[in-house]
């Protein structure tokens, strides 16, 4: 099938990798080389789609791009293990209503090697998507998995403890936050969210220890501990 009878719109990418010539060649071209290879070759193409068309905007010119596809759809046709490209395509099946393929790729993003170059912060970019969409539950799934297959990373104990607290557990709430603390002490922003995670589930002396510590270690212009170290007086003042 020609890509003038399918778009990214209305497919899925699991679909267009088969149903495109333009990608099915695409994937076939780059199969044969290294995974080092294809992962170079995913990133230059990615990058260098972005440039052009950004400078094409800033001199308000129209993008001579010849392919119909977006350059991230391109750069996973050439990689599927391009994890960058795999966070913008879910995000775009996403958008599209297709949560199902948006979370099968989010979730493949776990299963990549941990030396992927930025793995965590793209996992947690994931996990930041599907919160600020309020879908509470699959970003509860990602981390969750995330933690599973990589306990030792103290940023997903922090989103999965944000989204249990959401989704009103908050005994494995702080439970989570407790786990980032634990694996980075002096980490205030972990310090805080645990401090937090303590107010919403009523452990008020320990929520006190905690937040204390955060606003003695923050940076001066870290407003978070103390606004929750302030919360946590008013709620006691209301006992």
């Amino acid at each position: 099938m020609t890509s003038a009878n399918i778009t990214f719109e209305n497919t899925p990418f699991s679909r267009l990798i088969k149903e495109s010539e333009e990608l099915a060649q695409i994937r076939k071209e780059y199969a044969s080389l290294s995974d080092k290879e294809r992962m170079f070759a995913a990133d230059y193409h990615y990058n260098a789609s972005f440039a052009s068309q950004l400078f094409d905007a800033a001199l308000g010119k129209t993008s001579d791009k010849s392919s119909p596809w977006p350059c991230e759809v391109e750069s996973l046709a050439i990689d599927p293990n391009y994890a960058p490209a795999i966070l913008t395509v879910g995000s775009y099946e996403y958008i599209y209503g297709r949560i199902d393929e948006a979370m099968n790729l989010f979730l493949s993003l776990v299963t990549l090697p941990e030396t992927t170059e930025d793995l965590v912060e793209i996992i947690d970019k994931a996990g930041d998507f599907l919160i600020d969409n309020k879908d509470y539950k699959n970003a509860k799934t990602l981390y969750l998995t995330a933690v599973r297959k990589h306990p030792n990373i103290p940023t997903y104990h922090s989103g999965l403890g944000y989204c249990l607290a959401k989704l009103g557990r908050l005994e494995e709430a702080v439970e989570q936050a407790r786990c980032a603390v634990n694996l980075e002490p002096d980490n205030y922003l972990y310090l805080t969210d645990l401090g937090w995670s303590l107010v919403e589930a009523e452990h008020f002396d320990e929520a006190h220890t905690i937040l204390e510590r955060a606003v003695s270690i923050s940076p001066p212009d870290y407003e978070l501990a103390k606004g929750n170290l302030k919360e946590l007086h008013h709620r006691l003042q209301q006992i």
